[in-house]
């Protein structure tokens, strides 16, 4: 990624709207227009917030709802590693801005999900477009993260920050998130040090054993999280012992 970092202050790369349908709609939008690597689109509240398997995304004012603008993501199958590396970025972030002491409790769960106390506190939705393989995937990278608010939703426990004793506002977290972004995707630079990515997320990430559940398509299927595959597909070991390799899924904590 040579050339992209340090990217300029960050006030001159914000766009902050008091109200968006959705930041990555937004962003996507503002992309398409011209806006460079590093733009951040950061709103209040959204109207149309969105996680993912199309689920909506409950978002009151208080919390982070932030996008990234990410160009030339090459090569292309590498686009897939996106959460992982912005997941070990928001763990980084978070840690940070609320301290050791509070963030003991933080972990990353696969593909997009930063838990605290096992409760969900955030996730990451990624989405791409692709105009010709000569320019490259342009991606947009949606971080929507619990400081002062959590949704109340039946199996899907959350909590906030503020929960914790942890009081942050939006714009000072968009300030360590943004920080942290660029040192881990210079890290990874487009897929050549995705295996240092990989290593720092599984330091970060539920347990060896965590019972997970996996939801894809019409399979349904329970074992324990058994670590990441090397391009950074989950394993989870069914009830024999036995290896299974998933790459797409909407995964929970075995009730």
């Amino acid at each position: 990624m040579v050339g992209l970092f340090p990217w300029p202050a960050l006030d001159s790369r914000t766009v902050h709207l008091p109200e968006a349908a959705s930041t990555n709609s937004e962003a996507m939008r503002l992309a398409g227009e011209g806006a460079s690597s590093g733009t951040w689109v950061i709103a209040d509240r959204q109207t149309g917030g969105r996680g993912r398997s199309g689920r909506m995304w409950v978002s009151p004012p208080g919390n982070l709802y932030a996008t990234l603008v990410i160009r030339e993501v090459f090569p292309l199958e590498n686009a897939a590693q996106l959460a992982l590396v912005s997941g070990v970025a928001l763990h980084a972030a978070v840690s940070a801005a609320i301290g050791t002491a509070k963030s003991d409790r933080l972990e990353l769960k696969w593909p997009n999900d930063i838990l605290l106390g096992r409760r969900k506190l955030g996730g990451i939705l990624v989405e791409t477009s692709v105009s010709g393989r000569d320019q490259g995937a342009l991606a947009v990278i949606g971080i929507g993260l619990n400081l002062a608010h959590h949704p109340d939703l039946p199996g899907r426990p959350a909590t906030d920050l503020s929960a914790h004793g942890a009081s942050i506002a939006p714009l000072n977290l968009l300030s360590f998130l943004d920080e942290c972004m660029q040192e881990w995707f210079s890290k990874w630079a487009f897929g050549v040090g995705f295996a240092g990515v990989r290593q720092a997320w599984l330091q970060r990430s539920l347990p060896p054993g965590a019972g997970l559940t996996v939801h894809s398509g019409q399979v349904t299927l329970t074992g324990a999280f058994a670590g990441l595959a090397p391009d950074g597909a989950l394993l989870i070991a069914d009830g024999s012992g036995i290896l299974q390799t998933v790459t797409f899924g909407d995964v929970a904590l075995a009730q």
